[in-house]
């Protein structure tokens, strides 16, 4: 954890400037100054002088951020407020503890090996006592209301097998021209347990190109959620898992499909573990979807889809979503772009401001849900006037938010995952 030296040292750089309050989509809603980073990095510095003490109120100015780090990218003065504000929550979450729920979340169900597949696997089974199927969309609804979730949001369902349960350890393949011959996948949570199709997708594509692919039954959660909750002990404990499973499997590249995940496991581990040489070397082999999929020498094959059996021949309209966590985390939003616009029959169209945050926030849309939807609605607003048949994205969170509040709104238009799109339009050699 950053130490309180280091922080003071990090909030003093703040002038107060102001500059943050045109980019924060939490305060282009609330309108409140401790809703922006430099009330918020008031607040914090407060704290660490021993002015003030935490409170629920205080509590909730630090909990109503998205993480999006807008205030960071566009900060004159370099504050990296994103790093400050998470910094600060773990202060709060050594000094006051966990809430309640996040110690169930992450002390208990992610700590543990069996627990949350053991949960989450009759789950599967009784989520229709709760839940009911929406016709011709892949989601659910509630039933009736409970605590945290909205009766009206689309809820993904819980797929089963898991991911992890529908492939051996290892599918062997041949060396490619770039000798990269073993691959691993990390699946995280959401694909996992509510997407195993999207990391099929990406096992597909690999194989196509004859790579081993690897598979370890033992990954857990990449620990991002429980940093960006402040709760840095059940991060690293998982880091460490992670860490420790896929080094033994020696592999020479790690895919990580969901964007969030990439950047926690490239980036993040390196915050956790700053002078782990291990650590650094296990960062140098994470690579993500577009870069390796762009990289790679292939033919391309129209799939006989619905649209081609229907005779419709125009081009397939996609608009991009950039995640946070790609695009000002890692700085990754060109590729994405490029890999689509190879793709044949599509037509790429950029929507204003796709680099916007679409609200979600892990947890904050929890929490906040009717705060995330009207923090959502301007990236519909903006994916609408475009009028794509889909908008496109890599972050598993963006992709459940998206997927939500286009079926709320009643759009045609369709969220899809990256490795979705290239798994309908290519044929790999």
């Amino acid at each position: 954890m950053t130490s309180l030296e280091t922080l003071k040292g990090m909030a003093e750089k703040c002038v107060r400037c102001g500059i943050c309050q045109s980019v924060c989509p939490v305060f282009a809603e609330l309108q409140r100054e401790a809703s922006v980073a430099r009330g918020k990095i008031h607040l914090s510095r407060n704290i660490l002088e021993g002015q003030i003490g935490y409170s629920a109120k205080l509590s909730t100015y630090l909990l109503q951020c998205l993480g999006c780090g807008a205030c960071s990218e566009n900060c004159p003065n370099g504050v990296q407020a994103d790093q400050i504000i998470l910094a600060m929550r773990a202060h709060m979450a050594e000094e006051k503890g966990l809430s309640l729920p996040k110690w169930l979340i992450f002390r208990l169900a992610f700590r543990s090996a069996h627990l949350l597949p053991m949960l989450l696997r009759p789950g599967s089974l009784l989520q229709g006592l709760a839940l009911k199927k929406i016709p011709g969309e892949s989601g659910l609804h509630l039933r009736f209301s409970l605590p945290y979730l909205d009766k009206n949001r689309l809820i993904p369902s819980i797929v089963t097998p898991f991911f992890l349960k529908r492939f051996p350890e290892e599918i062997k393949g041949v060396a490619d021209a770039n000798g990269q011959r073993r691959i691993g996948i990390f699946s995280g949570c959401s694909i996992n347990y509510l997407f195993p199709p999207i990391g099929e997708a990406a096992l597909h594509l690999l194989r196509r190109k004859d790579f081993s692919v690897i598979v370890p039954k033992e990954q857990t959660c990449c620990g991002l959620p429980a940093y960006g909750s402040g709760d840095i002990e059940t991060a690293r404990l998982l880091a460490r898992r992670n860490l420790e499973v896929f080094s033994r499997r020696g592999i020479d590249s790690l895919l990580v499909p969901c964007d969030s995940c990439f950047y926690f496991l490239k980036e993040g581990y390196l915050r956790l573990f700053p002078q782990d040489e291990k650590v650094r070397a296990f960062s140098q082999r994470i690579i993500h979807p577009s870069t390796l999929f762009a990289d790679l020498s292939f033919s391309i094959g129209r799939r006989k889809s619905d649209r081609a059996r229907s005779g419709q021949d125009h081009p397939r309209r996609l608009t991009y979503h950039d995640p946070c966590h790609l695009r000002r985390g890692m700085k990754i939003f060109r590729e994405p772009r490029k890999l689509l616009q190879s793709l044949p029959g599509v037509e790429l169209v950029e929507m204003k401001q796709p680099d916007r945050c679409c609200g979600m926030g892990g947890s904050f849309n929890l929490v906040y849900y009717p705060l995330s939807r009207r923090i959502l609605r301007h990236k519909l607003e903006n994916i609408e006037a475009v009028k794509p048949d889909a908008v496109v994205t890599g972050c598993m969170g963006c992709l459940i938010q998206l997927r939500d509040g286009l079926h709320q709104k009643a759009m045609a238009t369709k969220a899809m995952h990256l490795m979705e799109v290239l798994e309908e339009t290519l044929t790999l050699t």
